[in-house]
């Protein structure tokens, strides 16, 4: 036993010892469960309806007050129907709405009328939820809000609002659709993180040393190190791309070109944190913790798996703070939605931007080290 306890003593000494890594135990569990308290959320508030208000009567404007009071949607106004379209190709609309001219006569004729619904349907929670609000204005009690008792004491006649739904970009709504490009940026983002990894190895076998004293410079021995993680990343990614469509027929309407680009730019990005990872890091096992410290955030806050939109205000500016963020935005785009460059450039821009910036800050702490 006292041997034991010997080895169990040198080991929390060298735990204690080691201030980063003590700070990773301590307080990524508390980041997690504060993260999970707070993000995880899969029902979404506030979703952005365009509305195309062709009857401009009081009647209508019921409708529109009874989507905001009783569905909490943000409506904006359109002139068409083009104009809803397009709002939902470049995510500033979750649904859009036709109100046909001549609604309010048929509605005192008590007939029929029936709006245009269409649906954003790449993540299938928020259609749902869209469609579920849309029931809204379809219910008994709707029609009773919104045509009020003419004073006969006859209730309104059913189905006097019908809803021509379409559900754009994912018609059947498939779960898939939404999961895979995202994984696509996952696989990403295990393999360059992991590889990375070889630039803190350097450190403590203490070769690294060696390698400062050569004439060679330290842009080359960081771009001799990553270039090869980069091809073996990009591999990983043609794979998983082809698997996703041979296996679960992922739709790619987009430009092949776009998605390369887009990937080849988020793996750069990915890469380059790792690089600054490396920069930060004593040891392997300090980067590991880092490493799943990003993963964890970026699984939690890029709109993989839950809409931005669900997330606390103050907590989505930290969400465009990660490249996974621009990589999912852009790459559901590309497939699903068929967007072009100029849709997505923002995307581009962003994952540049994170190049640039991860690549200076690790050369300038490998400076840092050196010196």
């Amino acid at each position: 036993m006292r041997q034991l306890w010997g080895v169990m003593r040198k080991e929390f000494v060298h735990i204690r010892r080691d201030p980063r890594l003590v700070g990773y135990v301590v307080g990524l569990p508390i980041v997690i469960v504060l993260l999970f308290g707070f993000a995880l959320r899969l029902t979404v508030d506030d979703l952005t309806a365009a509305v195309w208000d062709q009857d401009r009567t009081f009647f209508s404007m019921n409708v529109k007050d009874r989507l905001v009071d009783k569905v909490h949607l943000n409506i904006v106004e359109v002139d068409s129907e083009e104009a809803i379209r397009d709002m939902l190709q470049h995510g500033r609309a979750h649904l859009g709405l036709v109100i046909p001219k001549g609604f309010s006569r048929r509605l005192d004729a008590e007939q029929s009328t029936t709006f245009r619904l269409l649906v954003d349907g790449t993540m299938p929670t928020v259609a749902q939820a869209a469609l579920f609000g849309a029931t809204e204005i379809t219910n008994d009690d709707a029609l009773a809000a919104i045509k009020p008792d003419d004073g006969t004491g006859k209730p309104p006649r059913e189905a006097l609002i019908k809803i021509d739904k379409e559900i754009l970009f994912n018609p059947e709504m498939r779960d898939s659709d939404f999961f895979l490009p995202g994984t696509m940026g996952i696989v990403v983002m295990l393999v360059s993180l992991a590889l990375a990894t070889g630039l803190v190895r350097e450190k403590e076998q203490q070769t690294i040393e060696q390698l400062w004293a050569t004439p060679m410079s330290r842009v080359a021995f960081v771009a001799g190190k990553l270039i090869p993680y980069a091809i073996i990343t990009a591999t990983d990614f043609v794979m998983v791309a082809v698997l996703s469509r041979l296996v679960f027929a992922l739709p790619f309407r987009g430009s092949l070109a776009g998605v390369a680009a887009l990937a080849l730019l988020f793996i750069l990005a990915m890469l380059a944190l790792g690089s600054l990872i490396s920069a930060l890091s004593e040891t392997q096992l300090q980067q590991h913790f880092m490493n799943v410290f990003v993963f964890i955030l970026s699984i939690m806050l890029s709109g993989f798996v839950f809409p931005l939109e669900a997330m606390p205000g103050w907590l989505q500016p930290l969400a465009h703070a990660l490249p996974m963020t621009y990589f999912v935005e852009g790459i559901r785009a590309l497939t699903l939605k068929a967007s072009a460059f100029a849709d997505v450039r923002l995307d581009y821009l962003a994952l540049l931007a994170f190049v640039v910036a991860f690549s200076g800050a690790s050369l300038l702490g490998f400076r840092k080290q050196i010196a």
